[in-house]
């Protein structure tokens, strides 16, 4: 697969627009129930969901008075609009999360014979037909469940999970080992940048002109998307598997004739398929490996995961929470909001990490530091009353998000390469569960509570990022002994290449060099920042 690495960019750049536009839905749909409780307040009772966003025209959040904002009636309509709306994305959630996650293990792993370029187009077709679906709710006043059929259709491709996998595969393939972390930063930079620019004029234009427009423009991006690929990621058919002439299969498959050597190839294709299935289930838990990297790489998995769902619980119904009194935000403010987050959380996330890592601190340190930052912002969110001060959590943002961005540089040290698209595949599994199912999760829990107790998932979520913080701190304690003593043996395996100055032929090399991999450590176990290079290799990332 020969492909430009400036393609890829124009790839990103793509989804990163047509995403920025799908993300905003969410005010869309709660305008809608704004409205509908404002016509028809005195007969919420018998209001069915048989349609849903009937006007094209009518979207618009307008600002309100704070004191407006304040009164019983419009809490009453913000909490109403609110339940709604986040139990319709529960139920879109569900729909979407089982296929979207069987899905995600098949073009996984068997993206080596179905090929990269099939799978990422797939799953921008998945995405074109969900915004098309959109569309077409929205001009033909289609029935609810059709929001659901959208989702499980998206979940039918992959969706964005497996788009951004296939992405940073890509990434990996055109770019040397040695320029992979400065090409993953500089990506990271990128989008962020273009984020905050496309949320800025987002806001302004659906104050302005409605939403229907800007879905029109996400489904033509997917459509450039798709031809854009086809044309220019050229195609080169996988490679078919030999089996080595040593093996005892050969000699059958070698004899084989007509139909007993199709029942061999099946026999084949099923073995590899329990094989696969096995590697991903077993994957960390290999023999050849020492039970401190095993440890390591349990603890930095299970700590991504609570940190994922701590991350959801915010991320789920931070919208609504914007649009609640007393805040009440039109989409003018969401969008500079949104804006100023990304554009503060690229440099200051980088200043923050450069000083890190100035001072000496290692990724687990980093990580466990961040869920404090974390924590912080959580609780500052429950208090939070005005706007300013929702602006003045930007100063603490940029340091919440360390756990995504190093988790690939931590497990990459005790990881063997061969495992790494095994491993690819199974946290991109793990973020698919955690985001899908526990977005549909916490928008069902915020719907349940957000009258009696709406600040809950602020709570909830810096509770879950106690348990990552935990596990970072035994990371930084494993590891702080271990480091002690790779530095001794270390010492030791020079002190003994110094009396080596004899000519060697190849076998003494080879002896030379299992002696020295017993005396020296398995891997660089040091977790120092200077003595690695950074990865940002993760599908949360763009």
């Amino acid at each position: 697969m020969n492909v430009s690495f400036f393609t890829i960019v124009a790839i990103l750049c793509l989804q990163t627009l047509s995403t920025c536009i799908i993300s905003n839905i969410g005010q869309y749909i709660y305008s809608y129930y704004l409205q509908t409780y404002a016509f028809t307040s005195n007969d919420i009772l018998n209001l069915t969901n048989d349609t849903l966003l009937s006007s094209v025209d009518d979207f618009n959040i307008s600002n309100k008075d704070p004191e407006q904002c304040s009164n019983s009636v419009s809490n009453e309509a913000d909490a109403w609009a609110q339940q709604q709306s986040a139990d319709l994305f529960s139920k879109i959630g569900l729909w979407r999360s089982g296929p979207m996650i069987i899905m995600t293990c098949i073009l996984g792993l068997y993206m080596s014979r179905l090929g990269k370029r099939f799978v990422l187009i797939l799953s921008m077709i998945g995405i074109a037909m969900q915004v098309l679906i959109w569309l077409t709710i929205i001009y033909f006043q289609l029935p609810e469940y059709w929001w659901y059929v959208a989702g499980f259709i998206v979940g039918l491709t992959g969706g964005e999970a497996v788009l951004h996998l296939v992405l940073n595969l890509f990434i990996i393939d055109c770019t040397k080992k040695n320029d992979r972390s400065t090409r993953f930063v500089l990506l990271e930079a990128m989008t962020t940048t273009l984020t905050a620019m496309t949320d800025f004029g987002i806001g302004y234009y659906i104050a302005w002109n409605g939403f229907a427009d800007l879905l029109w423009a996400s489904f033509i991006l997917q459509l450039i998307s798709i031809f854009v690929v086809f044309l220019f990621f050229n195609y080169s058919s996988p490679a078919t598997v030999v089996s080595p002439p040593n093996q005892t299969t050969s000699p059958l498959l070698s004899l084989t004739e007509g139909n007993n050597d199709v029942r061999i190839k099946e026999s084949c294709c099923s073995t590899n398929s329990c094989r696969k299935f096995a590697a991903v289930c077993t994957v960390f838990c290999r023999r050849g490996r020492s039970k401190i990297k095993s440890t390591n790489i349990l603890l930095t998995l299970f700590a991504y995961i609570f940190y994922s769902l701590a991350y959801t619980a915010i991320l789920s119904i931070f919208l609504w929470y914007q649009l609640d009194a007393p805040f009440c935000w039109s989409s003018t403010q969401i969008g500079n909001y949104d804006a100023l987050a990304s554009i503060t959380c690229a440099i200051f996330s980088v200043l923050g990490m450069k000083l890190l890592t100035y001072v000496g601190a290692n990724d687990a340190f980093i990580c466990a530091l961040s869920h404090v930052f974390f924590c912080g912002l959580s609780i500052w969110f429950a208090f939070a009353r005005q706007s300013w001060q929702l602006y003045a959590s930007l100063l603490i943002s940029p340091f919440v998000d360390y756990q995504n961005s190093l988790t690939w540089s931590m497990m990459s040290k005790w990881l063997e390469p061969n495992e790494y698209t095994i491993v690819f595949t199974l946290i991109t599994i793990i973020y698919t569960i955690c985001s899908i199912l526990g977005n549909s999760f916490f928008n069902w829990i915020y719907a349940l509570t957000v009258v009696a107790l709406p600040k809950l998932m602020f709570f909830l979520a810096a509770g879950l990022c106690v348990i990552p913080f935990i596990l970072n701190i035994c990371l930084v304690i494993i590891n702080r002994g271990l480091s002690d003593d790779n530095s001794s043996s270390i010492k030791t395996s020079n002190s003994l290449t110094t009396f080596i100055n004899l000519p060697l032929d190849d076998s003494d090399l080879i002896c030379l060099d299992n002696f020295t991999d017993t005396v020296e450590p398995q891997g660089n176990s040091s977790l120092s920042r200077n003595d690695q290079t950074t990865s940002i290799d993760d599908p949360m990332i763009f």
